[in-house]
């Protein structure tokens, strides 16, 4: 068995992604490895709100970018505060998510996928399927997929 070293955890931020934080920091701290959280920030082109508002692609990819870091950094405090000290690497891409997520895992040879079965897609999921499916369709290297509990 290859040495778990890197971990990628994928997070949307919803609840149903953020289910999967406490399988991606028990590995990460059973094998001392690194948590490379990743966020995709949805690639689209936002036309009539940069001609009505004069906005550029650059400003309101800045604007994503910075409201992302945010809740990143309380992505990392509320997992470093429940499950304990681990090492997370902060990751910002835009794109589509799944390629994404499959890219950055190639790119830094990541050992572990870690991801939810559900995030923020609801109607779009029946429509495009789910990322996790295509994550786990496309990826090179193993992928943990884990199911949140629902409220029954």
């Amino acid at each position: 068995m290859t040495p778990i070293k890197n971990i990628l955890f994928p997070t949307d931020f919803s609840t149903y992604s953020m289910a999967a934080a406490e399988y991606a920091v028990e590995r990460a701290l059973k094998y001392d490895a690194t948590i490379h959280l990743l966020n995709v920030i949805e690639d689209f082109k936002p036309i009539l709100a940069i001609r009505t508002f004069d906005l550029t692609q650059e400003r309101i990819e800045n604007e994503l970018r910075e409201q992302a870091n945010r809740e990143m950094d309380e992505c990392i405090a509320q997992m470093k505060e429940k499950f304990g000290d681990v090492k997370i690497e902060k990751v910002f891409r835009f794109g589509v998510s799944h390629a994404e997520i499959v890219k950055y895992a190639a790119e830094t040879k990541m050992d572990l996928i870690v991801i939810a079965t559900q995030g923020k897609t609801g109607l779009l999921h029946t429509l495009l399927g789910s990322v996790a499916e295509k994550v786990i369709r496309h990826s090179d290297c193993p992928v943990l997929v884990i199911t949140p509990k629902r409220d029954n």
